[in-house]
């Protein structure tokens, strides 16, 4: 419950959550952290977030941390 009230509050003062999982690595909006090969993902997409990243006003303040397919 606190962390749903948490997440609207950001979202209220326009803070939004980076996507990760399923999107093309972007070095502006995501920080690699591993690279693995796969054979469910295509070379260059994202597997597994390992941090949240957070845009404030079109601004990264964090960048996502990710692991991203060979």
């Amino acid at each position: 419950k606190i962390h749903k009230q948490l997440s609207n509050l950001l979202k209220k003062q326009g803070i939004e959550i980076i996507d990760t999982v399923g999107e093309e690595f972007d070095p502006n909006l995501h920080e690699m952290m591993l690279e693995e090969e796969s054979d469910e993902y295509e070379s260059g997409v994202i597997m597994e977030e390992l941090q949240k990243g957070y845009i404030y006003d079109g601004i990264v303040i964090r960048p996502a941390m990710v692991k991203v397919a060979k």
